[in-house]
């Protein structure tokens, strides 16, 4: 077994390197190099945590060839979380045990309780979360911190497009300085889209395959917890009352925390498409109108997922079938 999660690991790990270097190579690379951590999570889905981690350590050594800061930013932003998502997504323990637990509703298979998804989902958003903690320390120092770093990059950007002509040419360091504001909240909901992403496709090959090691959740049932809503109102309540860089810090994180509350808007969603005759044509209806309507449409269902808390749709309206995770 051993032998076998080196060696599946290692061709995992190189797999998710080679994406990522191909990120730089244009529009197709981009694409190809938003499924870096699909290797990585295949492997810990289907091999271990062993095979994940080993994966791990084999992308960012190859990473490190174009440089120790190359190696150090795929660790942290691939290799890690997903060896500690992958750890606690094969977390089970016997259902005997979680029936002793009042109203617990965790998934169930096998005679095994899983690890819930929405705690999974909670992982990420802490990693988000530290991701963005550890860029505030990192350009600390910097005039204008973090923002301040970025803006520069952002006056190149844009002078190199159609609009940074000379005409527009004094407007670019407003546009730019209002962008960094906004691009660590856009780089840290990005992240935690591409891995939630890469993780169900992951969980969803293996079982195509038969491979998996856990069964695949019910992923209309995610459930978060109420001191998440807490911490989102907090946080939106810093972004708008307080100035300068506590605002600012307070919108980012309120963008991050705001994607758990996102993802359970899209249960809702699912679970009550269920209780219709064509729910396939509704659901496909309703992610045309999100594609197209994005941000409006986006900001809808996140409020959704956050009224769930207390609301209850889906124990409302879908009855008996609808069970939850215990979360």
């Amino acid at each position: 077994m051993m032998t076998r999660s080196l060696i599946f690991g290692s061709l995992a790990g190189a797999a998710s390197a080679v994406l990522v270097l191909t990120a730089a190579s244009g529009p197709l690379g981009i694409l190809l190099g938003y499924l870096a951590p699909l290797p990585l999570f295949f492997a810990g889905l289907t091999h271990g945590v062993t095979a994940v981690g080993i994966a791990g350590v084999v992308g960012a050594l190859i990473s490190a060839l174009n440089g120790l800061l190359a190696g150090g930013v795929y660790l942290v932003t691939f290799a890690a979380p997903v060896v500690l998502v992958v750890r606690q997504a094969l977390l089970a323990r016997p259902a005997h045990e979680a029936a002793t637990e009042a109203g617990s509703q965790a998934e169930v298979s096998n005679d095994l309780e899983w690890y819930p998804v929405g705690r999974l989902v909670l992982w990420l958003t802490g990693w988000a979360l530290g991701l963005f903690g550890m860029a505030l320390l990192l350009t600390g120092d910097r005039e204008g911190g973090l923002p301040g770093m970025l803006q520069p990059l952002l006056v190149q950007f844009l002078a190199a497009m159609p609009q940074g002509a000379a005409d527009q040419a004094a407007d670019l360091p407003a546009v730019a300085k209002r962008l960094a504001s906004l691009m660590p909240a856009v780089f840290g909901v990005s992240w935690l889209v591409m891995m939630t992403i890469n993780g169900t496709l992951a969980q969803g090959m293996a079982s195509l395959l038969k491979q998996n090691r856990r069964p695949t959740p019910v992923y209309r049932a995610l459930t978060l917890s109420r001191p998440l809503a807490v911490a989102l109102v907090a946080a939106l309540l810093g972004a708008f009352l307080l100035p300068g860089d506590v605002g600012f810090i307070g919108g980012t994180v309120a963008a991050i925390l705001a994607f758990p509350f996102f993802l359970q808007g899209l249960a809702v969603v699912h679970g009550l498409a269920t209780r219709v005759a064509l729910p396939g044509l509704v659901l496909a209806a309703f992610y045309a109108v999100l594609v197209v309507a994005g941000a409006l449409v986006g900001i809808l269902v996140v409020i959704l997922g956050f009224i769930e808390e207390w609301a209850g749709f889906r124990r409302r309206f879908a009855g008996a079938g609808a069970s939850q995770e215990k979360n």
